[in-house]
């Protein structure tokens, strides 16, 4: 499965909670909470915006583990 663009609205919301997911892998999961946090403490456009080429950078660039894979299912079907 490729990644989704950015453009796609479930970027955005996970990266404001949203939506939640169990992500399996660990390196997206840590840096999620991290947006999340972040995301809800200066909620503007700009910052989630940020956030959505923070979390998607991760996932285009470990798109061939399986791990990844997973996830992608489970955020986008």
């Amino acid at each position: 499965m490729d990644v989704p663009s950015k453009s796609n609205k479930a970027w955005a919301d996970i990266v404001t909670g949203k939506k939640t997911f169990q992500l399996k892998f660990l390196a997206a999961k840590i840096l999620l909470g991290r947006l999340t946090r972040a995301v809800k403490e200066d909620p503007s456009p700009e910052n989630i915006s940020s956030s959505v080429d923070q979390i998607y950078a991760i996932f285009a660039n470990n798109v061939n583990m399986p791990s990844v894979q997973d996830d992608l299912k489970t955020i986008f079907g």
